[in-house]
């Protein structure tokens, strides 16, 4: 055992010190030692499936933690009983964590939309575009893979079908986006709450397109046909369901905040809108079983 698995050994014990106290009594040294183990275990492979280990366990601890001190709260230890929602619980949070970060790179790039206009030809902005769009629903399809524990093969393909979901919905919503600037330039003259609103549904619109597409691609990655249809109407709700609470949340929340913290309120907006869309889709998709043939080549999860 290297000096390096041993450091994060006794790092991942001081972490299990934030456990209610009869937890760590009956399970503190249990889990050390099997966590040693599997990093042990991971290490004679490589040194991907060690960092793959922490990293499962770093976003496992905070739901653990959760559980195990709301049990205290009511008298009973529910960590041996809940494994179903524990599993759950890490595919919300996994795929939460990537849509988020997807929309947050999308907000980034609207910033600097106007430069690179400038700079690139308009076939090049719109490529741009179309893949810097994709990137939500790749990154979250990419954790729930993860997740779920699949080969490298299904991997590939679940990235693939995700891809294909952002790239159609991004498509798609050219034209609604085109119809959505005319609406916007005649709602110039309205009061500005009239105006904010107009704006809020063509938004609205732009998003359920493009969460139906998002969900259908995922759901297809995951389930083939059926669960494309399915997952196409999850998105389009996940969506709707995370642009009105962002945009509300950002809006209620004092500019001073905005000062303090250094941020953009639209930062806020798409963070929480990205972690609730992939939040819902995550809490659908993580009882689904993990891909094990190609809904169109009928190929083999290896």
């Amino acid at each position: 055992m290297t000096a390096s698995i041993q450091g994060v050994s006794k790092i991942y014990g001081m972490l299990l010190r934030l456990f209610p106290r009869d937890f760590q009594n009956e399970f503190k040294q249990e889990m050390v030692d099997v966590f040693t183990a599997n990093l042990a275990e991971a290490e004679k492979t490589s040194t991907t499936l060690v960092v793959r280990a922490c990293f499962f366990e770093l976003c496992d601890l905070p739901v653990n933690l959760l559980v195990e001190h709301l049990s205290v709260l009511r008298k009973g230890n529910i960590m041996e009983t809940f494994s179903y929602e524990f599993s759950r619980s890490r595919a919300v949070l996994m795929a939460a964590l990537g849509m988020m970060v997807g929309w947050v790179l999308i907000n980034v790039e609207g910033q600097y939309i106007h430069t690179l206009a400038q700079i690139l030809p308009y076939w090049a902005l719109d490529l741009v575009q179309t893949i810097v769009f994709t990137v939500p629903v790749v990154l979250c399809g990419m954790m729930l893979g993860i997740v779920a524990g699949v080969g490298r093969r299904a991997f590939l393909r679940i990235g693939l079908w995700a891809a294909a979901g952002g790239v159609l919905g991004h498509l798609v919503t050219f034209p609604i986006r085109m119809v959505n600037t005319a609406i916007l330039a005649r709602a110039a003259t309205y009061s500005q709450w009239e105006y904010e609103l107009v704006g809020l549904l063509t938004l609205l619109a732009v998003l359920c397109t493009y969460g139906f597409f998002n969900g259908a691609g995922l759901g297809f990655a995951f389930g083939g046909w059926k669960g494309c249809k399915k997952f196409a109407l999850i998105g389009l709700i996940a969506n709707a369901v995370g642009i009105l609470a962002g945009y509300f949340i950002a809006s209620s929340v004092s500019s001073r905040v905005y000062l303090y913290l250094g941020l953009q309120p639209s930062y806020i907006t798409w963070s929480i809108m990205g972690a609730l869309a992939g939040g819902v889709l995550g809490w659908f998709l993580g009882k689904e079983k993990q891909p094990k043939v190609d809904p169109v080549m009928q190929t083999g999860n290896v």
